[in-house]
């Protein structure tokens, strides 16, 4: 990130012991419930999943902080700067997904008093290979994301301090692992809990200094609502970026994928006491997700009203759009002492909230799945083997984070890698939820096709130069461009279209092929679910699916499926069945 000479971007002390504080408190509240559960006899139920008697509001922020990652902190303000306020309507898809996930996948998931997400589907198929199969895709895409997630916030303090990049993600990638590993899913949660207030706490400081440099919440608003960011893109083309009905639509299956099928959610749902209180988790998580997506966007407009008369990009300040809000925060509110420093603690906390808790997932489903099926060990000793593969875990975090400090592809590898895992993973355990008749045959085809699809997907997209105006950016300012990059404010002026950030392609030079691979990340895995779904069905079926439909246990197939869909499909509702859950 490169401003012009004459700001000054020197942290002040109280910046520094701000984003210290944060650091070291995380680390206390790990070395705290390591000493608190030393004695605990509930052995790798106690560590992995806090025992099950975690209660419904820090599982539930924990849930809602885990999914907010430094790339979403800093990521939405820069978007809605690009693209306007159209993301708030994907929101609207979290009540969807709260309904989905309560009466679909919570009622078996829980009832079923398994650890790993990826339990259910051996039950369900009979397979452990492809348990083993998912559990390695889960470690896979986790990994990558993780290691960006230590890697952006990294780049961000390196360039804000002396730090050098490499020693910014070795302190903080070990940092995070030591707390991990001493407080285990218990610790993890409350350190969870400490980090998502710092992250609300520094938006809403962003917001109010930011509102009152521009003379007023409502005069950001004004300054916005002139520059187009608070309308809706109402344009149905799935190639363009946002979209009302792409966020709506893309943003319901992301979410559903997320917390009904991914160890990370699934794991803190389940650590709670009862699954009334797991319902209310989820209740927690949802809401807490919107109030901080709410905040996220307002941040946005703060960005934009400071940008409307240059864009920082046009001048030559920031090369990247994702420099923007941190451009913003280390170029004018660098004069309040503190602020910076608080900020840091917000983007460090969404990143090592994320990593932790993706940490403690991976080490979950590697002792679940791999290690304890064919060992015999004591408790104590698979306590000790799963802190050591935490800081193993988190040694590999902090080298994929190196990786991407000198490989920039990396960075799509790794989003890349998360939406082609979300599409097949929904995919498989809607096809053992809903369908009885789908046998093993078809879960391995839903599989095979749904990676194979999202990433011929995926590099295909990253191969084609997408058009700007398919993408949706708004128009920006080249107007009253202070020369050394010290913006000044006041409302805007004069606007030129986003051809002078390149060159823009028409609709008609793409063929059949490149409108595929132009889709919108947000229908994406919606495409992705659909083809999956219609494959493991067709298989299933020209598999002997259907005769093998009445050996399915009851509490392996969704209570909504008996009461609400199809059921003639299969008489194992009339049987009972052997392990009648709770």
């Amino acid at each position: 990130m490169e401003t012009g000479p004459s700001i000054d971007r020197t942290l002040a002390a109280i910046d520094y012991i701000i984003f210290g504080l944060m650091l070291l408190i995380s680390l206390l509240i790990g070395i705290f419930h390591a000493i608190k559960d030393r004695r605990s006899l509930k052995g790798t139920d106690g560590y992995l999943m806090a025992g099950r008697t975690m209660s419904a509001l820090p599982a539930g922020i924990s849930l809602a902080v885990t999914v907010q990652s430094s790339i979403t902190t800093v990521g939405i303000p820069n978007d809605v700067y690009l693209y306007g306020i159209s993301y708030l309507w994907g929101l609207v898809s979290l009540a969807v997904t709260f309904f989905v996930v309560s009466y679909l996948f919570l009622p078996i998931l829980y009832n079923l008093k398994i650890s790993s997400a990826y339990e259910y589907l051996d039950m369900r198929f009979q397979n452990r290979y492809l348990r083993q199969l998912m559990t390695s895709i889960f470690l896979f895409s986790y990994l990558m994301c993780m290691g960006v997630n230590v890697y952006g916030p990294a780049l961000i303090l390196s360039g804000a301090t002396s730090i050098d990049l490499s020693s910014a993600m070795l302190s903080t990638g070990l940092i995070c692992a030591i707390y991990t590993a001493l407080g285990g899913l218990r610790g993890v949660i409350w350190t969870d809990v400490f980090q998502g207030a710092i992250m609300f706490i520094g938006m809403l400081s962003v917001i109010i200094y930011g509102s009152a440099l521009q003379r007023g919440f409502g005069n950001v608003i004004d300054i916005a609502s002139a520059s187009g960011r608070t309308s809706t893109n109402y344009q149905t083309d799935a190639r363009m970026r946002y979209t009302f009905l792409g966020t709506l639509i893309g943003l319901s299956v992301s979410w559903i994928a997320i917390f009904g099928t991914s160890q990370q959610q699934v794991q803190r749902l389940l650590s709670v006491k009862t699954q009334k209180e797991a319902r209310i988790a989820l209740g927690i998580g949802i809401a807490g997700i919107c109030i901080y997506n709410v905040f996220a966007v307002l941040c946005g407009l703060v960005v934009s009203s400071f940008y409307v008369e240059c864009d920082p990009r046009l001048a030559g300040c920031v090369k990247r759009p994702d420099e923007l809000y941190p451009f913003l925060v280390f170029n004018i509110f660098h004069r309040v002492p503190g602020l910076t420093g608080l900020f840091l603690a917000c983007v460090f906390s969404g990143s090592l909230s994320t990593v932790s808790s993706g940490v403690n997932s991976i080490v979950t489903v590697v002792l679940t799945d791999f290690i304890k099926p064919h060992t015999n060990w004591s408790e104590r000793i698979y306590i000790w083997v799963a802190k050591g593969a935490t800081v193993l875990c988190g040694c590999c975090v902090i080298g994929i984070a190196m990786a991407a400090s000198v490989a920039g592809d990396i960075v799509k590898l790794a989003i890349g890698s998360f939406t082609v895992f979300t599409g097949p993973s929904l995919g498989v355990f809607l096809l053992g939820i809903m369908f009885p008749f789908a046998n093993i045959w078809g879960a391995l085809s839903v599989i095979f096709c749904g990676f194979a699809s999202g990433l011929t997907m995926f590099f295909g997209s990253i191969t084609l130069k997408h058009p700007y105006h398919l993408n949706g950016f708004l128009n920006v300012s080249a107007e009253r461009c202070p020369s050394d990059c010290d913006f000044s404010m006041g409302p805007n002026i004069t606007y030129v279209t986003i051809s002078q950030l390149g060159n823009s392609t028409h609709f008609d030079e793409l063929n059949g092929i490149e409108n595929f691979y132009a889709l919108s990340v947000y229908y994406q895995p919606v495409v992705l679910v659909v083809v999956t779904l219609v494959v493991g069905i067709v298989v299933s079926l020209f598999t002997g699916g259907w005769k093998q439909r009445n050996e399915v246990e009851k509490n392996l197939i969704s209570p909504f499926y008996e009461t609400k869909l199809l059921v003639w499909a299969t008489k194992a509702y009339q049987k009972s069945s052997p392990g009648k859950p709770e």
